[in-house]
């Protein structure tokens, strides 16, 4: 039976190989975020599709003072209102992430595996043998990628262990948690959200 206090080390070994790789990439590159308000990457709709993550965001977030949790639960609320409202319309997607005040994450150590590659562009092996692409930030496919055009991170073993993670909170909790968005995550007092 899986425990909380077991999981949060697991998850954090795996952010530490991930932010290993990306620091890695972004020295080679001399890529790096510094200055950049966070717009474009910190999206509002961002969702989080594994309880160890959505677990791991709610303790990093228990840990903040009482004053900045208020302040962005108002903030959840309004994003969430807002998508309710409407999922298409501009306040909703043209918002910031809650946790973005002035270009900085307020629960930056605790931030979610996309968060961490965010950026650089990468590549994905899937179990049909078939490779998934993507590009990079603007500011990276702007300053970096004529000097590095081949240099991409492969997310594939990150993507491995965090299924392996999560399919053992899948074990012990008997079912699949829902996809939410960080605002839903940090939002909605859900039980469902709990390992002992």
């Amino acid at each position: 039976m899986l425990t909380g206090d077991e999981l949060i080390p697991r998850l954090t070994g795996l952010y530490r190989l991930i932010d290993s790789a990306y620091g890695e990439a972004a020295e080679e590159m001399g890529f790096s975020c510094e200055g950049c308000d966070g717009v474009k990457c910190c999206t509002v709709d961002l969702t989080l599709h594994t309880f160890a993550e959505m677990l791991y965001l709610r303790r990093g977030f228990n840990a903040l003072d009482t004053s900045r949790q208020l302040e962005i639960l108002g903030r959840c609320l309004a994003m969430i209102k807002a998508k309710e409202d409407d999922p298409c319309g501009a306040v909703y997607r043209n918002g910031v992430c809650v946790l973005n005040f002035e270009g900085i994450c307020s629960l930056y150590e605790f931030r979610p595996m996309i968060c961490r590659l965010a950026g650089i562009r990468h590549f994905i092996g899937r179990p049909d043998g078939t490779t998934m692409e993507s590009g990079g930030c603007a500011r990276y496919e702007q300053e970096v990628i004529k000097q590095y055009p081949d240099l991409k991170i492969d997310r594939t073993s990150y993507y491995r262990k965090m299924a392996e993670i999560e399919i053992e909170v899948v074990r012990t909790l008997g079912k699949r948690t829902s996809p939410r968005t960080i605002s839903e995550t940090l939002g909605i007092d859900d039980p469902d959200l709990h390992l002992p």
